[in-house]
């Protein structure tokens, strides 16, 4: 009997032993937008925040309700925009920008210590990107020839439509590009000298539309806020992308790191994007983590992709 309860304690020690094990070992499934997903490497934990599914077939009545509010809220802020910066006129976006998006917290581990990123992808659809061509090529026939010149990058010069065969070719030629020291500094200072413009334009509108508060509130108000924007600046040390070869086709990544700051305070971070063609759009994802974390995040990432890089033509 004594045997036996050895023999049975063994069997249970050692099957724990292997659940633990497959436990710690185990990778984590992530949703990359339209039918792509990735596994993490075993050391990292992916805990989903929100997700819903490109197949609205899949969706629930409350996922259905938050991409309607989503693709509304995009939709006025692609009009707004249009209407404030377009220099002829285009016709107002129309339908879905989004087919669906999810939001993960990514957590490792390693010598330096932990790292958390926050993984955001969003499923931009072929229907907007069609519009976006056929505004940009309406801009184009209609600028004045001395201002077409500007417009250098323009997709609409290419293609007159999106299809994942089209946007595969347009990557495979496309030129890396770095951003680092005095050009970068100066485009930074360009971005800074308007940024407290910019953000007082946006909060003035919002402050008209605001009904419940009187004159004099609102100028207080204004007052502060123009204050704080006057405090806040952009400050970066490296910015970059190239088409790379993925395990998912032929897709273009970037990153950015740099940092806020504000009355004499800083917080740094650290952007890595992907954007994959696919069938049915472009599926975009994006990780932010602080600026210590990005050589974590950025191996993380080109193991879960199988990055390699592509020599670029253009």
């Amino acid at each position: 009997m004594r045997a036996l309860n050895k023999k049975v304690m063994t069997l249970a020690c050692a099957t724990c032993l292997t659940v633990g094990m497959g436990a710690v070992a185990s990778a984590d499934t992530v949703d990359l937008g339209y039918g792509l997903y990735g596994s993490t490497s075993p050391t990292v934990k992916a805990v989903e925040v929100m997700r819903v599914p490109t197949d609205a077939k899949l969706r629930n009545n409350e996922q259905s309700q938050i991409i309607s509010l989503a693709n509304k809220a995009a939709v006025d802020a692609v009009n707004t925009s249009l209407k404030l910066q377009a220099p002829v006129h285009v016709e107002p976006m129309k339908g879905d920008v989004l087919d669906g998006f999810s939001y993960y917290q990514l957590q490792g581990t390693d010598k330096q210590g932990h790292h958390v990123g926050q993984l955001v992808v969003v499923d931009y659809s072929k229907n907007a990107i069609d519009q976006v061509i056929g505004m940009n090529k309406t801009i184009l026939e209609k600028v004045p020839d001395a201002e077409k010149a500007a417009i250098k990058s323009s997709i609409s010069k290419y293609v007159d439509s999106y299809s994942k065969e089209k946007a595969q070719q347009q990557l495979q030629g496309l030129k890396s590009n770095t951003i680092e020291g005095a050009k970068l500094a100066k485009d930074l200072k360009t971005i800074n000298d308007k940024l407290p413009s910019q953000i007082m334009g946006a909060f003035d509108k919002m402050l008209a539309a605001e009904k419940n508060l009187s004159p004099k509130s609102k100028e207080e108000l204004r007052s502060y806020v123009d204050f704080m924007a006057k405090q806040v600046s952009l400050d970066a040390t490296h910015v970059a992308y190239k088409p790379v070869q993925t395990r998912y086709g032929t897709a273009v990544t970037g990153d950015l790191r740099g940092s806020l700051k504000y009355d004499g305070f800083r917080n740094t971070y650290s952007l890595i994007g992907y954007a994959v063609p696919t069938d049915k759009g472009v599926a975009l994802q994006l990780l932010m983590s602080d600026d210590s974390s990005h050589d974590y995040w950025a191996n993380e990432l080109n193991q879960m992709y199988q990055t390699q890089s592509l020599k670029g033509g253009k």
